[in-house]
């Protein structure tokens, strides 16, 4: 699973409420789906924090030149980073070294929708894991 606290490692720039111990369950750049306590990954022409909420969004990555909308709730957290995309990699890498290192029940999916007028998702973790440890 991926943890809040794996994420907030990564990127230490937050807003909103800490949820230490909080788990994502889906991590999409699509709103075009449910995202029951999933991480948001606003990247491409698609910023919709809102409709990420609504389809059960519980934090996001945010580009730290953009404003946050004034509707963000405080118990929603933001990730602030520099490169929204380059920091969905970064995620998409730590998860993967950690996944092969240890066994989980539950996997996090990493839904990653490069057509965003489409509903065409591919699930970057298994098209991207080779088997092998440390890439």
């Amino acid at each position: 699973m991926l943890f809040y606290d794996d994420v907030k490692k990564l990127f230490p720039e937050t807003s909103g409420i800490l949820l230490p111990g909080f788990t994502f369950l889906v991590v999409s750049n699509s709103t075009s789906m449910g995202m029951e306590k999933g991480l948001y990954v606003p990247f491409g022409d698609e910023l919709d924090l809102f409709e990420s909420i609504e389809k059960g969004a519980i934090a996001s990555l945010w580009p730290k030149n953009k404003e946050v909308p004034s509707f963000v709730p405080n118990h929603f957290p933001l990730f602030i980073v520099e490169d929204v995309y380059k920091a969905y990699i970064d995620l998409l890498q730590n998860y993967k070294q950690n996944y092969n290192q240890e066994k989980w029940e539950i996997m996090t999916k990493f839904i990653f929708n490069n057509e965003p007028e489409q509903n065409h998702t591919m699930d970057v973790l298994l098209n991207e894991s080779n088997g092998k440890g440390g890439e």
